[in-house]
Protein backbone atom coordinates (compact mmCIF):
# COMPACT_ATOMS: atom_id res chain seq x y z
CA UNK A 1 0.00 0.00 0.00
CA UNK A 2 1.72 3.29 -1.04
CA UNK A 3 1.92 5.91 1.19
CA UNK A 4 -0.85 8.76 -0.58
CA UNK A 5 -3.06 5.91 0.18
CA UNK A 6 -2.62 5.98 3.82
CA UNK A 7 -2.30 9.75 3.91
CA UNK A 8 -5.56 10.05 2.18
CA UNK A 9 -7.13 7.15 4.77
CA UNK A 10 -6.19 9.79 7.71
CA UNK A 11 -7.71 12.21 6.17
CA UNK A 12 -10.88 10.13 6.10
CA UNK A 13 -10.66 9.53 9.51
CA UNK A 14 -9.75 13.49 10.73
CA UNK A 15 -12.43 14.15 8.91
CA UNK A 16 -14.87 11.41 10.01
CA UNK A 17 -16.84 10.59 13.09
CA UNK A 18 -15.20 7.29 13.41
CA UNK A 19 -12.51 6.57 15.96
CA UNK A 20 -11.09 3.32 14.21
CA UNK A 21 -10.24 2.96 10.56
CA UNK A 22 -8.62 -0.83 9.30
CA UNK A 23 -8.27 -1.25 5.98
CA UNK A 24 -6.29 -4.65 3.98
CA UNK A 25 -5.05 -4.87 0.62
CA UNK A 26 -3.49 -8.10 -0.86
CA UNK A 27 -0.95 -9.18 1.73
CA UNK A 28 -0.83 -5.22 3.67
CA UNK A 29 -3.08 -4.26 6.43
CA UNK A 30 -3.27 -0.64 7.76
CA UNK A 31 -5.42 0.21 11.13
CA UNK A 32 -5.53 3.84 12.18
CA UNK A 33 -6.89 4.88 15.61
CA UNK A 34 -8.41 8.78 16.20
CA UNK A 35 -8.02 9.82 20.12
CA UNK A 36 -8.79 12.87 21.33
CA UNK A 37 -9.16 14.49 18.36
CA UNK A 38 -5.77 13.31 16.69
CA UNK A 39 -4.91 10.39 14.57
CA UNK A 40 -2.33 7.86 15.07
CA UNK A 41 -1.16 4.64 13.69
CA UNK A 42 -1.77 1.73 15.90
CA UNK A 43 0.73 -0.97 17.04
CA UNK A 44 2.60 -2.88 13.81
CA UNK A 45 0.72 -5.93 12.66
CA UNK A 46 2.78 -9.08 12.79
CA UNK A 47 4.63 -9.56 9.47
CA UNK A 48 3.99 -5.68 8.42
CA UNK A 49 6.32 -3.09 8.73
CA UNK A 50 5.14 0.23 10.57
CA UNK A 51 4.73 3.01 8.58
CA UNK A 52 7.92 5.91 9.88
CA UNK A 53 5.92 8.33 11.71
CA UNK A 54 8.02 10.98 9.74
CA UNK A 55 6.12 9.74 6.75
CA UNK A 56 2.85 10.84 8.07
CA UNK A 57 1.14 13.84 7.31
CA UNK A 58 0.50 16.50 10.00
CA UNK A 59 -3.19 15.76 10.99
CA UNK A 60 -5.18 19.03 12.06
CA UNK A 61 -7.84 18.72 14.46
CA UNK A 62 -10.93 20.25 13.12
CA UNK A 63 -12.23 23.51 14.29
CA UNK A 64 -15.75 23.67 15.10
CA UNK A 65 -17.30 25.85 12.53
CA UNK A 66 -20.25 28.10 13.74
CA UNK A 67 -24.12 26.57 11.70
CA UNK A 68 -26.58 29.29 11.71
CA UNK A 69 -30.11 28.12 11.55
CA UNK A 70 -32.17 29.97 9.14
CA UNK A 71 -35.94 30.98 9.03
CA UNK A 72 -37.54 28.69 6.31
CA UNK A 73 -40.66 31.09 5.79
CA UNK A 74 -41.45 35.31 6.69
CA UNK A 75 -43.36 35.41 9.43
CA UNK A 76 -43.13 36.55 13.15
CA UNK A 77 -40.71 34.70 15.63
CA UNK A 78 -41.98 33.39 18.92
CA UNK A 79 -38.82 31.99 20.90
CA UNK A 80 -41.62 30.97 23.59
CA UNK A 81 -44.34 28.46 23.69
CA UNK A 82 -46.46 30.83 24.74
CA UNK A 83 -46.57 34.00 26.59
CA UNK A 84 -45.02 33.97 29.84
CA UNK A 85 -43.44 30.52 29.73
CA UNK A 86 -39.97 29.48 29.58
CA UNK A 87 -37.70 30.08 26.47
CA UNK A 88 -37.31 26.99 23.69
CA UNK A 89 -34.05 27.29 24.34
CA UNK A 90 -31.02 29.32 26.18
CA UNK A 91 -27.81 30.82 24.90
CA UNK A 92 -25.26 27.93 25.98
CA UNK A 93 -27.80 25.03 26.26
CA UNK A 94 -27.06 21.66 24.69
CA UNK A 95 -29.64 20.75 21.69
CA UNK A 96 -30.45 17.77 19.36
CA UNK A 97 -31.09 17.20 15.93
CA UNK A 98 -34.34 17.96 15.44
CA UNK A 99 -35.02 19.80 18.92
CA UNK A 100 -37.58 22.69 17.93
CA UNK A 101 -35.70 25.71 18.94
CA UNK A 102 -38.37 28.60 17.90
CA UNK A 103 -41.63 28.87 15.90
CA UNK A 104 -42.54 30.87 13.31
CA UNK A 105 -46.11 32.68 13.10
CA UNK A 106 -47.49 32.75 9.29
CA UNK A 107 -51.00 33.19 7.99
CA UNK A 108 -52.09 32.64 11.99
CA UNK A 109 -50.16 28.94 11.68
CA UNK A 110 -47.37 27.75 13.68
CA UNK A 111 -44.20 26.19 11.93
CA UNK A 112 -41.43 24.78 14.50
CA UNK A 113 -37.60 25.65 13.67
CA UNK A 114 -35.80 22.69 14.12
CA UNK A 115 -32.23 22.06 14.59
CA UNK A 116 -30.70 20.42 11.50
CA UNK A 117 -28.18 19.19 13.64
CA UNK A 118 -26.95 18.49 17.64
CA UNK A 119 -24.92 21.36 19.14
CA UNK A 120 -24.82 23.88 21.22
CA UNK A 121 -26.33 27.47 21.10
CA UNK A 122 -23.77 29.70 20.89
CA UNK A 123 -26.02 33.05 19.93
CA UNK A 124 -29.66 33.83 19.66
CA UNK A 125 -29.98 36.35 16.76
CA UNK A 126 -33.33 37.69 16.71
CA UNK A 127 -35.63 38.77 19.16
CA UNK A 128 -38.85 37.31 20.04
CA UNK A 129 -41.81 39.32 18.31
CA UNK A 130 -39.80 40.56 15.22
CA UNK A 131 -40.75 39.68 11.71
CA UNK A 132 -37.99 37.39 9.87
CA UNK A 133 -37.33 37.22 6.60
CA UNK A 134 -36.54 33.40 4.68
CA UNK A 135 -33.26 32.32 4.78
CA UNK A 136 -32.54 34.75 7.87
CA UNK A 137 -30.01 33.22 10.26
CA UNK A 138 -31.65 32.89 13.37
CA UNK A 139 -29.43 30.52 15.91
CA UNK A 140 -26.49 30.28 15.79
CA UNK A 141 -24.80 26.50 17.08
CA UNK A 142 -21.29 25.24 17.51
Amino acid sequence: MDSERIKGLIDLLAESDLLELSLTEGDSTVRLFKQAGKVSAAEPVAGIAPIPVADLPEVVTPTVQAVDVKASLYGVLHLTPAAGEAPFVTVGEQIEAGQTLAVIEAMKMFHPVKAKAAGRIAAILAQSGAEVEAGQALFRLD
